[in-house]
């Protein structure tokens, strides 16, 4: 029998520059902030997984707690049971589990784990996790603080030029309703459009923003009040005539539990880099299954489409180009807005060794 017990774990920390600043209500961009995990097994199966976010220079300190804390939890122990791999780095990290670099590294690690796994069966992760469909709808995002009315239209109809269907704009400037009757009057009655919010407003002034979007047929509503206060959340969704979308800065299924039974969101959108990698990411999709929810996902397309693709609650992934070209081993096109689900074994969402050392920020 082949010897899948972990040999050796890799982090490195990465900055990847974006194309132009871009701007929301949470602040101004120049790039990624990334930290890519490798998993190496005895029998030389190895598997990748990633975490990033807009802006900052966490990934270093990500890197750095995978290798001092977390990997020496993981090596010498079987990819074969990555459940109870899980809860093995979880267990007595609990203090710094909370949420932020520790759920980060963790997500990271599980998802290399997940990937390695995969590979070992020969099977697309999408298909080991249920496999409920080949392609994923997905949606364009952007519509960024940054970008004039004649930019935003055009970026929505860039997207549009690619069959895809929906598209997400910020809110959260004194132009909102201006920016929403542009996109609707320039696409259609029967375009989706999205409004993500990121976290601005307060439940009085989140509910004066639903009116406002329901009456430009605005399909969501995202994170309109802070994250961490579910009840504020779910007094807006309790009223809102917009649906709400939330889940991007919830970690693991218990804070997704709590948006469900609260009934916060009609939406979840977990973001596999934060909310405890694959393991986390697809009980999430049982509760959205369970609750006849809305599963999406939060950026990161690469490694969503495997992970939305595999439930039936799977409604789209978000699409933002946000990691330079070439910079992953293979890309993932959009066609007829969809993106196909890798057939190769596991994610397929890899970084080329070239990226690696050209975008690396511990040389």
């Amino acid at each position: 029998m082949e010897d899948l017990t972990i040999e050796r774990v890799e982090a490195a920390a990465l900055r990847l520059p974006l194309d132009r600043p871009i701007a929301s209500a949470l602040g101004r961009y120049t790039h990624v902030d990334c930290t890519v995990v490798d998993v190496h097994t005895r029998n030389g199966e190895s598997g990748q997984g990633f975490t990033a976010c807009l802006g900052g220079s966490a990934g270093a300190a990500v890197a750095l707690y995978v290798r001092d804390e977390l990997a020496p939890a993981a090596i010498g122990q079987s990819i074969l049971a990555p459940e109870a791999l899980w809860h093995r780095l979880w267990g007595p990290n609990k203090a710094r589990q909370r949420a932020g670099i520790g759920a980060w590294g963790l997500s990271a690690l599980d998802t290399a784990i997940w990937d390695a796994l995969a590979r070992h069966a020969r099977l697309p992760l999408c298909t080991m996790l249920g496999g409920f469909r080949h392609r994923v709808p997905v949606y364009g995002s952007g519509g960024w603080h940054t970008l004039t009315d004649d930019e935003l239209v055009q970026e929505c109809q860039q997207f549009a030029a690619q069959g895809i269907k929906a598209y997400k704009y910020k809110i959260g400037t004194p132009r909102d309703e201006a920016r929403t009757a542009r996109l609707r009057n320039a696409m259609g009655d029967e375009f989706v459009l999205l409004a993500d919010a990121n976290q601005c407003y307060s439940v009085r002034e989140a509910l004066a923003v639903g009116e406002m979007l329901a009456g430009y047929g605005v399909a969501w509503l995202e994170e309109p009040v802070v994250a961490d206060s579910v009840d504020d959340l779910a007094a807006v969704a309790a009223r809102s005539p917009t649906p709400i979308a939330a889940g991007e800065n919830a970690y693991f299924r218990w804070g997704f539990r709590e948006l469900v039974e609260k009934r916060a969101a009609a939406f979840l959108q977990p973001d596999v880099g934060r909310c405890g990698g694959v393991t986390e990411f697809r009980k999430v999709g049982a509760l959205a299954d369970a609750a006849g929810l809305a599963l999406s996902s939060h950026l990161w397309h690469e490694l969503s489409v495997s992970l939305v693709g595999a439930f039936s609650s799977g409604w789209a992934c978000e699409y933002a180009e946000l990691i330079p070209d070439g910079a992953l081993r293979s890309p993932f096109d959009v066609v007829d807005g969809a993106i196909e689900i890798p057939d190769t074994p596991g994610h397929g969402a890899e970084f080329t060794p070239e990226a690696l050392r050209e975008f690396s920020v511990e040389r």
